[in-house]
């Protein structure tokens, strides 16, 4: 008869293959819930990231247009404004056009990440002016570069020629670009 003890596995080194595999499974458990969380996150980012034209309203086509100008969609920024801000986009695409198409594809490349913050402008006040036309102020505020960056901004808006299924549509006739309120984000500071 043969000798059971020789082939027992010791207990040290059953708790330490144990404790190896509930590692592996944990490590394995929140590995997949980690992706799963950050592919949703990614999702949510893309999602608030969305570029929207707005033109219902005053405010709502002044801040489609900044948000499509600091986005470099100057297709976009052209559709949804008229005389100084229509040319500015037009001069934009034009000088992005000329650009190595190597050049351009990188720096649209950055721009998109740079902007892709969600963008939030603050209206602080309007004035009438000739022609139905509304000067508006705000300050406008996002992410950029990983600081918070703040500008005050006005922009001059007209009623569009046409009509949209809602009433009247807005345009874009100027827009100005303020002080800066916050600080330059660190990357930056060299250059100044």
């Amino acid at each position: 008869m043969a000798d059971f003890r020789d082939k027992r596995i010791s207990t040290p080194l059953v708790l330490a293959a144990s404790s190896g595999m509930v590692a592996i499974g944990l490590v394995a458990f929140f590995g997949v819930q980690t992706a799963q969380r950050m592919d949703e996150e990614t999702a949510q980012r893309q999602e608030l990231a969305a570029l929207v034209l707005d033109d219902r309203t005053p405010e709502a086509v002044a801040e489609s247009f900044l948000d499509a100008w600091r986005r470099r969609a100057w297709d976009d920024a052209a559709r949804i404004s008229v005389g100084d801000a229509h040319e500015g986009a037009l001069q934009k695409k034009q000088l992005d056009l000329a650009m190595d198409p190597t050049d351009r594809a990188m720096a649209r490349e950055v721009w998109e990440r740079l902007a892709s913050a969600p963008l939030d402008v603050e209206f602080a006040g309007s004035e009438n002016l000739e022609g139905g036309a509304v000067a508006i102020s705000g300050v406008a505020s996002y992410r950029f570069m990983g600081s918070p960056y703040r500008r005050e901004v006005r922009w001059e808006i007209v009623p569009a020629d046409d009509e949209g299924a809602e009433g009247t549509l807005y345009r874009v006739r100027r827009m100005d670009n303020g002080a800066v309120l916050s600080d330059t984000p660190p990357l930056l500071r060299g250059a100044e």
